[in-house]
């Protein structure tokens, strides 16, 4: 099976070459000495952890003020002291279960593989290191030396900025960091201190909410014939920039006090890293700042520090932010040009502040300000500033990996999955004739339904979305030998495999199901006990981008489902279950296919 992906990997282009290259090029030299590669690479790494003033003391002390008199201005009252609990051997095998099977292993040579196999043996006296970390509010040193091996990106192989270091932990250590993280999230989750703007690294939580939030932001202020304006920031190494300091102060104003603060500390204190270059090692270096890379706590501790970016000009209800970890996006409403590009500028200068106090750097000349319109919209020239310098005004952006236009057609993004089915789809011409359909089946659902299904419920509905149905069946053409001309709808049915369509119903309805407080009931707005009572309740629609997007389509569609399937929402398993079998047998080739289907047998689909 691996070789199958290898092949279809270096049809696609994706082969990937493990070795690195024996020469670098450095201030004009050419370097071959491997252990010498290995500590400029180290270096290069470090210094790129420092953010903006880390080496300034005077610069900390001041910004650890002005970014806690922030929280203090806008917290009423202080958050309660952390409760805790020592761990237990069954929660020690248990997260150890929870981590990923893989060989890779960290300077100490112990793998999560064999980490799994000894978990029996070694629970009890792992359980105790753990609780007596937890109870004198220490870290072990030894957890705290990372392995970083480079993997080369783009661009010339001599060039160290053209790698990404990747950092591999002793396992022991994302052992105690889980039972950490557990307590720490926890507390966070019961004192409802994480922002409702941020969507990264958080459990029920994803990519479709924070785009959803962002897309409906937009479409709805434009269906209020407002004119809407985004800020797209970029910010530089946020992860590796952290300053420890404001970290730390941050984590007591939200209660995170005693021994469990010494512990967190104790955790960021005193780390070392090494570099491993074609098996070759650099000597150990301090890490000054940041959160550890390639880490389970990291992450969540990053949450913590963003945290109260949403809190600039929070009483304002012209804009909404979404974060999703460390990307930072702003949609900002008004009733006509003059105001928007005045709270535009105004927001900015806020956020730019805000980024100053915290020891963040933004790349002001890869953040961008779109303006969002309709295509019969004139275009206008906003110019949006910080310290005489403006920002690149987009007409096409990236979010999430989504390629989102200024007049949100959805035409890139759909060309951007065209591009890589075109891919896909060649590579399985090449091999469909040494592999089982089974095989080619699978690779069907991991290399082009997952590229169809990602962001689905946003372009979905677009006019230039046909395209995609069209290379879809192509691609089902190419695994069962059938015709150019011939149906596929059969194809579909027999082998449980949704149309274009069907996915993107399915995908639609599965979103609105998981995500009802973003909707409101029929029943909320009167008593009368009709038969949509309780459907949901759609509002009044202006523009047909509006209708069109995923709020006004999700609830058309949510509401047209069968009575029966929807009465199993209380139970989600079967509800999905229920929902995907449907669509399996109701292969729709389009979306008025699909309400055109129910109308025609009276509401029935049966």
């Amino acid at each position: 099976m691996k070789a199958t992906w290898d092949i279809i990997n270096r049809e696609k282009g994706k082969t990937l070459i493990s070795s690195l290259t024996k020469e670098i090029s450095h201030e004009g030299n050419v370097i071959s000495d491997q252990i010498k590669i290995a500590n400029l690479f180290n270096k290069f790494t470090l210094s790129n952890l420092a953010g903006p003033g880390q080496g300034t003391n005077n610069n900390v002390k001041l910004n650890v003020t002005n970014s806690i008199e922030f929280l203090d201005r806008h917290y009423v009252k202080p958050f309660p002291a952390i409760k805790w609990q020592f761990t237990s051997t069954h929660e020690i095998i248990k997260t150890i279960r929870t981590l990923k099977t893989t060989n890779s292993a960290g300077y100490d040579e112990i793998s999560n593989r064999l980490l799994k196999l000894s978990a029996p043996y070694i629970a009890s006296p792992l359980t105790y290191i753990c609780n007596a970390a937890l109870k004198c509010g220490v870290f072990p040193d030894r957890l705290k030396y990372a392995l970083v091996k480079p993997v080369h990106k783009k661009g010339s192989k001599q060039d160290l900025s053209n790698y990404r270091p990747i950092s591999l932990l002793p396992v022991f250590s994302k052992v105690l960091e889980k039972i950490i993280y557990v307590r720490l999230y926890t507390h966070l989750l019961n004192n409802k201190i994480l922002s409702l703007h941020q969507f990264g690294f958080r459990e029920h939580h994803s990519t479709d909410q924070a785009i959803f939030s962002l897309v409906d932001t937009i479409l709805e202020a434009m269906n209020q014939n407002y004119l809407v304006g985004g800020i797209f920031c970029d910010l530089h190494k946020a992860f590796d920039s952290v300053n420890h300091e404001i970290l730390l102060k941050k984590l007591q104003f939200y209660g995170i006090v005693g021994k469990f603060h010494m512990l967190i500390r104790s955790y960021l204190d005193n780390r070392y890293q090494k570099v491993g270059w074609n098996k070759h090692y650099s000597t150990w270096d301090k890490i000054q700042c940041g959160v550890p890379q390639g880490s389970i706590l990291g992450p969540l501790l990053f949450l913590i520090y963003v945290n109260d970016l949403p809190l600039i000009n929070k009483d304002s209800n012209d804009h909404n932010m979404i974060l999703y970890a460390d990307d930072t996006s702003v949609v900002i409403t008004a009733p006509n040009y003059m105001d928007l590009n005045n709270q535009a500028n105004l927001l900015f200068h806020n956020i730019n502040v805000w980024f100053q106090n915290n020891q963040l750097l933004l790349n002001l000349d890869k953040t961008l300000y779109t303006d969002f319109s309709t295509n019969h919209t004139v275009k206008r020239t906003g110019s949006i500033q910080y310290n005489n310098t403006s920002l690149t005004n987009a007409s096409l952006i990236k979010f999430l990996g989504l390629m989102i236009d200024s007049n949100l057609t959805w035409n890139h993004q759909v060309d951007s999955v065209l591009r890589r089915l075109s891919s896909s789809c060649y590579a399985l011409h090449y091999v469909k004739y040494t592999l089982t359909i089974d095989i080619l089946k699978l690779i069907y659902f991991a290399n082009i339904q997952s590229i169809m299904a990602y962001g689905i419920i946003f372009w979905g509905a677009s006019t230039s979305a046909s395209k995609v149905f069209i290379l879809q069946k192509k691609c089902l053409r190419i695994i069962y030998n059938i015709k150019p001309r011939d149906s596929c709808r059969k194809l579909f049915r027999d082998n449980q495999i949704m149309t274009f369509y069907s996915l993107y119903l399915y995908s639609l309805i599965l979103f609105v199901a998981n995500n009802k407080y973003l909707f409101d009931p029929n029943n909320a707005f009167h008593q009368y006990n009709t038969r949509a009572n309780k459907n949901l309740h759609l509002p009044s629609i202006h523009l047909m981008k509006y209708a069109k997007g995923p709020y006004v389509n999700g609830i058309k569609v949510f509401n047209h489902l069968p009575q029966t399937i929807k009465d199993l929402e209380h139970n989600p398993v079967k509800f999905k279950n229920t929902l995907k079998n449907f669509f399996h047998q109701h292969p729709f080739y389009s979306i008025k296919e699909y309400f055109e289907h129910g109308n025609s047998t009276r509401g029935s689909f049966e």
